[in-house]
């Protein structure tokens, strides 16, 4: 049979081993942005397809952590008496949370710094593609004043007169 004092422990534990969890899956998804943004620069699509998809698990992980977690959170506001926490416990909470906010912070920085290098380099490509592929225009650098129309198209050019 367990005690009262064993049930708070443990349920301050599995709080704990929750933000643990929570900690190394968002110290690996930075981990990922990482890795992201080499893949970006070296322009490897095969790593890029890789590492989203590694995203795309991280951050289903953790979102359902945190829900498990924000509804623990709750339990606790509601009823402290029943799931109250040790001072050592209620430090190690703190300690967590400091640390999960601080690498969600290095998570924001390091996908917007990705998301504007990708953004710069599409950008970039449409700019080239759009020099490669523009239709030819007429060199009118070299026009008789009062005439508007290109060399070649209604006047002979210097090859094709006749002596």
């Amino acid at each position: 049979m367990t005690t009262t004092s064993e049930t708070k422990t443990k349920s301050g534990q599995e709080i704990i081993e929750g933000l643990a969890v929570s900690l190394k899956l968002s110290q690996d998804l930075l981990a990922s942005l990482h890795e992201e943004s080499k893949a970006l620069r070296t322009m490897s699509t095969q790593e890029l397809f890789r590492i989203s998809h590694q995203k795309d698990v991280l951050l289903s992980k953790i979102h359902y952590l945190d829900d498990a977690l924000q509804s623990s959170f709750s339990a606790l506001r509601k009823d402290p008496a029943s799931t109250s926490l040790t001072p050592e416990q209620s430090s190690l909470i703190d300690s967590y949370k400091t640390k999960i906010t601080n690498v969600r912070q290095e998570i924001q920085t390091k996908n917007t710094i990705n998301k504007r290098f990708t953004e710069d380099t599409l950008r970039y490509l449409s700019d080239a593609i759009a020099l490669i592929t523009r239709p030819a225009e007429a060199d009118n650098t070299y026009r008789i004043p009062g005439r508007s129309l290109a060399r070649g198209k209604n006047m002979p050019s210097y090859i094709s007169c006749g002596v």
